[in-house]
């Protein structure tokens, strides 16, 4: 059951990889808008749609590890507080990010779009602070593994 679960797994790693792939390549080599060509904001036309397909990948993967984090918390109890802690980390990372975020309107020519509201301005400075956070983190984490195991020989 374990195996065949695998290779499904890896199947379905693979498709959606290479779904991103042909959206990528559509997207940069691909055609612009005709209103933005020729101009410093060019914008692929197929913009909208590779967008729609990333959030569907964040919500499957977000989606994923929720549920597999629950049943990990039910099969094995002990290991819960590993995962409460990484909880724990996590919403602290989230709310320093939030905190960092500013949510100033941009005066941004040719854009007469919704988005640039503070709301949506203090969200997406809220993730990108967190996105920076955890690269920091992960990039010391390399560091230490690296320096520790130096000393360990």
């Amino acid at each position: 059951m374990a195996k065949s679960t695998s290779k499904i797994l890896q199947i379905l790693t693979w498709v959606l990889m290479g779904i991103t792939v042909i959206f990528a390549l559509i997207f940069y080599l691909g055609d612009v808008k005709p209103e933005t060509a020729g101009t410093r904001l060019e914008e692929p036309v197929i913009t909208q749609s590779f967008l729609v397909w990333a959030y569907i990948l964040f919500f499957l993967t977000a989606g994923i590890t929720v549920i597999f984090s629950i049943i990990n918390f039910i099969v094995n109890p002990q290991g819960g507080k590993k995962t409460l802690i990484s909880l724990v980390f996590g919403i602290v990372v989230i709310v320093i990010a939030f905190l960092l975020a500013d949510d100033t309107v941009l005066n941004m020519p040719y854009y007469d779009g919704k988005d640039n509201v503070p709301g949506m301005l203090k969200f997406a400075d809220t993730m990108l602070f967190t996105s920076y956070i955890l690269v920091a983190v992960a990039f010391l984490a390399i560091i230490g593994s690296a320096v520790s195991r130096l000393f360990r020989r």
